[in-house]
């Protein structure tokens, strides 16, 4: 038994490494949620085997530690704060874009404890990193598959992503790995050809760090190498070589960046999309994290202990929204600072806790009866460093959290490799241990089936909700009712692509594809599921304005009345609430209402441009020109500026001369968009200029020649007379 027990965790853990290879096009999140889901799955079955295993062999028992001590006391921590969190079932489960919550820390914790009990001698440490190196040139080949164009970058761009889906996800699985065939490079003597493959994975490691354009990984990447430097120059005394070699580190990475610097507008830089974003750093470009980080500082006051729990930021976001994050994505739920989504998710104890995981390590590192000479503490220092910076500007993900609590474990095991394990030499008599391993194995089924199974039927079900079916949408609202529920991870994106799917049916481009019965039907019962939502987490300013708009999307104008000023009350500033009450107000006909939210919203922010477009927008049409007028030339300097909102409201109030000073201010615009012309033709026919109009039309047959039939029916239908 001991001998499959050990296969069966060895072969887990050396598994790990090979997660970032998995993309699971059939479950929503695809990048996301498969490789969540296998390493929590394989963390069941390697734990369940090693309780089994570590009852009749001492030698893979676990060996406490401050670290130890520091982990257990984070997951009780956290466990507190889930608890009491507001929503207590994301902060357990997550959701799909995530796939974090307590019970990923807790598989965290439970990967922690395996790995550093059962690798417990170098020679396993050493294949376990030449495995997960390995990897890392294969993600780096399908990189550089991505730079030559023959795999697609998935978020789009030109910032490399590899399998993760997200480019800093690639950086910082790089940045890790740089360090670590560096470590491996001085410390473990390779042969030549083996030093030839770890040059030429640092090479393709540090390309990747670059082309993902990760501006606080590549800082963090090169504040980690001059750390590493600086240790090097100055505990380098006994060792004349290593000290020059920092102090080369050093003088290297001062002139790039000092040469860097001058060189900000050179066109080498202005045209290329990673040195331009670098060029592009200053505190201007920061003040929407610092924002977002005095957001977080005022939700942690709130809750100063145990916080709000993981997965709650979004409930700090958008009590304490401030209006001039306008330009930024709507619904934040990171602090896009690692320490400030701590303080937030976990209270102070939960942050402090997290910094112990440092600070711990790094005692460990600069213990003198640990046995780490110099180039170890450098290195392991110089990452802790760079991946600490690269911390203040994005958020973890799966596998930098694995590599974290690797590099972590690995330092445990170098630190307790003569404690006493637990239990000391104590052993269980085999009948003891065969009636645990059958409990385990039991356990196992449990937790495995539990922990996931529902969850990757439901992200599989997602995608089966939401794709095309030759039964029609019949089959899609079947496929729904099969993936609502009232737990678990995804259960609010379920809900809100149920509200999507029951206002798209309802689209004009879907009447020959639907019945009146299944839009009721469809409509009834997303509006009874949401309902049961909003109640769930009365306080989600995002549930309650979503189902606000589509209340009144569908005429339900008395509760969707009720939903937005409860989302308003929950936000004060933001304005898209303000913009949904708006529009609210004009489908009941209220035009003076309507003009009091948008000019609110406009106020919040002059800045915001379409704040101001709609609220020039809706007092053209309650007749205050002057506010209109007023607004537009203290932006444009015109009161006909290239603008679609403006247009409409002049098109809506008749009138006819600003809506073609409009249409010819978007032609001189953009010449070459056919569209700009037909809309131009669109207005001179409006207001009777027949030839005018007849020019505009050949215009865009020029541009788009498949026009050309259309073009020149309305041509021949103008010139007879007739308006087409």
């Amino acid at each position: 038994m001991n001998k499959t027990l050990k296969y069966v965790v060895l072969g887990g853990i050396f598994l790990i490494p090979f997660i970032p290879f998995i993309v699971a096009n059939d479950f929503f999140f695809p990048f996301i949620t498969g490789k969540n889901f296998a390493f929590r799955i394989l963390v069941e079955i390697i734990f369940a085997s090693w309780v089994a295993w570590a009852l009749v062999d001492t030698s893979v028992r676990p060996r406490g530690s401050a670290l130890v001590y520091a982990f257990v006391a984070f997951i009780l921590s956290l466990g507190v704060s889930t608890l009491l969190a507001e929503n207590t079932n994301k902060a357990l489960w997550s959701n799909f874009e995530r796939m974090e919550g307590y019970v990923t820390i807790v598989h965290l914790g439970a990967y922690f404890l395996v790995l550093t009990s059962v690798l417990n001698v170098e020679k396993l440490w050493k294949a376990f990193w030449n495995t997960s190196i390995g990897v890392s040139i294969a993600l780096s080949l399908f990189g550089i598959g991505q730079i030559a164009g023959f795999f697609v970058i998935n978020q789009g761009g030109v910032r490399l992503d590899a399998t993760f889906g997200n480019a800093t996800y690639l950086a910082v699985y790089m940045l890790f790995h740089a360090f670590i065939t560096i470590y491996a490079l001085a410390k473990w003597k390779p042969s030549r050809w083996v030093q030839i493959v770890y040059g030429i994975a640092l090479v393709l490691q540090f390309s990747m760090v670059f082309y993902t354009a990760t501006r606080g990984t590549i800082l963090g990447l090169l504040g980690g190498l001059f750390v590493s430097g600086l240790v090097f120059a100055l505990f380098s005394k006994n060792t004349p070589q290593l000290r020059k070699a920092g102090i080369g580190l050093i003088a290297a990475l001062v002139i790039v960046v000092g040469a860097f610097l001058p060189l900000r507008d050179a066109p080498f830089v202005t045209e290329s999309p990673v040195l331009s974003r670098l060029a592009s750093i200053n505190l201007e470009e920061g003040s929407t994290r610092f924002s977002i980080w005095n957001m977080a500082w005022k939700g942690f006051l709130e809750k100063p202990v145990f916080g709000w729990g993981q997965e709650n930021f979004n409930y700090v976001f958008n009590t304490h929204y401030d209006a001039s994050l306008y330009a930024q994505e709507p619904w934040f739920d990171r602090a896009h600072n690692v320490f400030f989504d701590w303080l937030v998710a976990g209270g102070a104890l939960g942050l402090l806790l997290y910094v112990s995981f440092y600070a711990i390590t790094l005692w460990y590192l600069w213990r003198k009866e640990n046995g780490f000479d110099i180039s170890e503490r450098a290195l392991f220092t110089g990452l802790l460093a760079g991946y600490a910076f690269h911390n203040l500007f994005v958020f973890d993900n799966l596998m930098s959290y694995v590599l974290f609590f690797a590099v972590l474990g690995y330092i445990h095991q170098r630190h307790t490799k003569n404690v006493v394990p637990f239990g000391g030499e104590k052993m269980i008599s085999p009948w003891y241990a065969k009636t645990v391993a059958g409990v385990m194995a039991v356990l196992l089924i449990v937790v495995v089936y539990s922990v996931n199974v529902p969850g990757m039927v439901r992200a599989a079900g997602l995608i089966d909700s939401i794709r095309p079916y030759q039964e029609g949408l019949a089959k899609n609202f079947e496929e729904f009712k099969g993936v609502v529920t009232d737990s678990g991870v995804g259960r609010q994106e379920v809900h809100e692509q149920l509200l999507q799917f029951a206002l798209q049916i309802r689209d004009q481009s879907f009447a020959d594809r639907v019945t009146d019965e299944l839009k009721t039907e469809v409509g009834q019962f997303a509006v009874n599921e949401f309902s049961k939502e909003i109640e769930r987490n009365p306080n989600d300013t995002r549930l309650r304005l979503f189902f606000g708009s589509f209340l009144r999307q569908v005429g339900a104008h008395t509760q969707a009345d009720e939903m937005l000023l409860a989302a308003h009350m929950l936000s004060p500033e933001k304005q898209s609430v303000l913009f949904e009450l708006g529009a609210l107000q004009l489908d009941k006909g209220d035009t003076l209402g309507a003009l009091a939210y948008f000019k609110q919203a406009y106020e919040l922010e002059p800045r915001y441009d379409r704040a101001r477009s709609l609220y020039v927008a809706v007092a053209i049409r309650a007749g205050e020109s002057e506010i209109a007028d007023a607004l537009l030339i203290e932006r444009y300097d015109t009161v006909t500026p290239n603008d679609d909102i403006v247009l409409q409201a002049y098109v809506d109030v008749g009138n006819n001369q600003r809506v073609v000073q409009i249409a010819e201010n978007k032609v001189l615009a953009d010449p070459e968009n056919f569209q700009t012309h037909l809309q131009l033709a669109a207005a001179y026919l409006e207001v009777g200029r027949r030839a005018d109009a007849v020019e505009a039309l050949g215009e865009a047959i020029k541009r788009n020649p498949d026009f050309k039939t259309q073009g020149e029916y309305f041509i021949s239908e103008i010139q007879a007379g007739r308006n087409p």
